[in-house]
């Protein structure tokens, strides 16, 4: 950031966690938002948004405030369904993490190739006659979690992800649980 700006640098780090979470390899952004968290969670707060630090997992977003006995609150954004793809792949990302992070407890990343991205989806999918069209939108699914800020392709010439710990702050373990419990009934409903 240029320091003859006249705008503090705390408005650089709410315009980008409008758009976009704040990870700690975005070390620049990650110290400031560290130092400027009360200025910025009370910016937020203000506009109906809470700020979600997790310094131990290294990310910050922010997330709609839901309030009980509030008639009314300013809402910033809209909640995006996803596809049953998506969700199903994002509930298996997630379920990645709880594996991984028992068994892998000294690493902090998460890599996959496409195909095993792939591979995780397609044990929950039924079998159909046209792969193209299967793969196609596992594909898509793939693409919107990237889109969200979920997955990161950090070799674009080997389709090499990495699963960005946010989800584990996006989906716990209820969400997780439910979303495993509609995918069953999915699964049962489309095997009969």
């Amino acid at each position: 950031m240029s320091t003859n700006s006249p705008f503090p640098e705390s408005a650089f780090i709410i315009v980008k966690l409008l758009k976009q979470p704040i990870y700690r390899e975005d070390e620049n952004d990650w110290n400031t938002l560290l130092s400027q968290r009360d200025e910025i969670r009370h910016h937020f707060r203000r506009m109906g948004q809470e700020l979600v630090l997790d310094e131990a997992e290294g990310y910050a977003f922010i997330k709609q405030i839901e309030m009980e006995d509030v008639e009314r609150i300013p809402r910033l954004t809209q909640k995006r369904a996803l596809s049953y793809h998506a969700t199903l792949l994002l509930a298996c990302l997630r379920q990645e993490f709880c594996t991984f992070d028992t068994s892998n407890p000294d690493s902090t990343r998460l890599i996959k190739t496409r195909q095993a991205v792939h591979d995780l989806v397609s044990a929950y999918l039924p079998e159909t006659t046209n792969q193209v069209r299967d793969v196609s939108k596992i594909d898509a699914a793939i693409q919107k979690l990237v889109d969200f800020g979920f997955l990161r392709l950090i070799d674009q010439e080997q389709d090499i992800f990495e699963v960005m710990r946010i989800v584990k702050a996006k989906i716990g373990p209820t969400e997780l649980q439910g979303i495993k419990e509609r995918i069953m009934k999915y699964a049962e409903a489309a095997g009969n």
